[in-house]
């Protein structure tokens, strides 16, 4: 404001004033210097009540262009990256602990299994992870796992024909596979690789980082400080149990009885046997009904197999189906 313009603000405002005591009437004469303190306090609360006018004539703006920068800065805030599903519940046993069978597993999310609980998950790519009890890992891909304690089985199934791999990570070395059924268990001391079906490719991380390779039916254990050793381990050994029984359960609705008996000899790892190919033909023009929802698959071929017409035999090795 420029000096002409307070001075033209003073005036107005002493005019206010006079006409605000003239208006007050006659009034009985007073000492002058009781008039002069009366006539202070009135262009007092004058100037006061100007001041707040012009005030409330600024704070309005100034608000909404507090608004619109916080508005601005708020647009200008790093977007939060969206949870990625990178697979989902298949099964579960034991104490559930707030998960349930269809919720999605998100991209890097830390999962544990309390004693006695196992999990199972199926990946968006298809594959089937079968967790034990007192694990904890992390998934952070589809494809990809780190272990922290305990143990992973996984069924990759025919992703080895799409040249996809999965990798399991655990402080001392990692697991890939090349189409396969195997298992990871790292326990702190030792990391061991069990291969059930296919093969794997082992990357000791000790002091100079290798590739070792474990085939069908061996055990490779990796420890800090100490040679790589192998074992010899059935694919039918009870070892395998935990993980098979955590299979995530077939469809078998208007499924044909050759593919349901294809997963089950799989999971099981038996030899499907036919009598000759016109019951394989007949097997495949069956079709199935009902669920197994809630089976073994050693106790859904059991249930299956007896409602068909069909004759069978369940061994150690084999499911032989006969006429």
């Amino acid at each position: 404001m420029s000096d002409k313009d307070r001075i033209e603000e003073q005036q107005n405002d002493d005019q206010t004033v006079a006409r605000l005591m003239h208006l007050a009437g006659p009034r009985a004469a007073i000492p002058a210097d009781v008039e002069r303190r009366v006539y202070g306090a009135v262009r007092s609360e004058w100037e006061l009540s100007t001041r707040r006018r012009n005030l409330a004539r600024w704070t309005l703006p100034l608000a909404l262009a507090a608004s619109v920068i916080v508005a601005v800065g708020l647009l200008q805030r790093e977007p939060v990256a969206p949870l990625v599903a990178v697979g989902t519940i298949s099964r579960v046993t034991g104490p559930a602990a707030g998960l349930a069978v269809g919720d999605p597993v998100h991209r890097g999310a830390t999962l544990r299994t309390g004693p006695g609980q196992g999990l199972s998950i199926t990946t968006s790519d298809g594959v089937s992870l079968r967790v034990a009890s007192g694990t904890e890992f992390t998934l952070k891909a589809a494809d990809a796992i780190s272990i922290a304690a305990g143990e992973i089985y996984a069924d990759s199934g025919e992703r080895a024909y799409l040249d996809r791999h999965m990798s399991i990570d655990t402080p001392i070395g990692s697991a890939t596979d090349v189409g396969t059924q195997f298992s990871v268990r790292y326990s702190g001391d030792a990391m061991s690789v069990a291969v059930r079906e296919g093969r794997v490719n082992v990357i000791d991380q000790q002091d100079q980082p290798s590739a070792r390779i474990a085939d069908v039916g061996e055990r490779l254990v990796l420890r800090p400080g100490q040679d790589v050793t192998m074992e010899r381990v059935s694919v039918r050994d009870p070892s395998w149990g935990w993980a098979v029984a955590l299979a995530p359960a077939f469809d078998i609705e208007s499924a044909s009885l050759l593919d349901f008996l294809k997963w089950a000899a799989r999971e099981t790892a038996r030899e499907l046997v036919f009598e000759d190919d016109d019951l394989r033909m007949e097997a495949m023009r069956t079709v199935l009904h009902g669920s197994v929802t809630d089976f073994t698959p050693d106790e859904a071929a059991e249930s299956v197999l007896s409602t068909t017409g069909f004759r069978y035999r369940i061994d150690e090795q084999r499911i032989v189906i006969t006429r």
